[in-house]
């Protein structure tokens, strides 16, 4: 096997370089001519690969953009390293809002919302490589700062302000003109600091 070649699930393997090729062919489609354009054709002819070896790493066209664009990336040292709840909230909110704001996610993602759908499997990964990961920060955090918090209920309560960060970024981007989509995610990290942090830290002053 050459440093070129990785094993892959589902009998696959991999060759770096032509998974590197593809997936930045994919962006680059989405940036210039939007979902519509951006089939698995287009891609290969783009990368200067074979359609056969896209499909034999990728079922479909949805899982190519979706690892594209949503590839899993390490959280930053500051989300890691977070002070506090709110702390946390404030990193993660930055870091979620310029992931959505890059115009290939912004050309992807109401695509990809209506296959997962149908495609349980995308929904899925996008919480395991994104959603989950952070939530498990928060909560690690939240119990940190909070002992009296219990473990379920920091685990639901760091899950429920994933998924608004995530949602609220989704929306804003996909609903309204840039200058109100930026006005709405400016006051996340605010209305979600202290519901993230429980009742008691909440109504406490300050």
């Amino acid at each position: 096997m050459t440093t070129d070649e990785l094993p892959a699930g589902r009998g696959r393997r991999r060759s770096s370089d032509i998974d590197t090729k593809a997936l930045a062919a994919a962006r680059e489609l989405l940036v210039e001519q939007g979902w519509d354009a951006t089939t698995m054709v287009a891609i290969a002819e783009r990368a200067g690969v074979g359609k056969p070896a896209l499909y034999r790493r990728w079922p479909s066209r949805a899982h190519l953009v979706f690892e594209a664009v949503f590839g899993w990336t390490a959280p930053t040292r500051e989300i890691s390293a977070a002070a506090g709840v709110g702390d946390w909230v404030r990193q993660s909110c930055s870091y979620t809002a310029e992931l959505f704001e890059r115009p290939d996610v912004i050309a992807a993602a109401p695509a990809l919302l209506g296959q997962m759908r149908t495609d349980p499997e995308l929904g899925q990964a996008l919480w395991a490589s994104f959603g989950e990961t952070g939530a498990e920060l928060l909560s690690q955090v939240m119990r940190a700062q909070r002992p009296d918090v219990g473990q379920q209920e920091a685990h639901d309560r760091a899950n429920a302000t994933m998924l608004m960060i995530i949602g609220a970024n989704v929306l804003a981007r996909q609903l309204l003109p840039d200058d109100q989509a930026e006005a709405v995610i400016k006051y996340l990290p605010e209305l979600l600091a202290g519901s993230a942090e429980g009742p008691a830290a909440a109504a406490s002053p300050g």
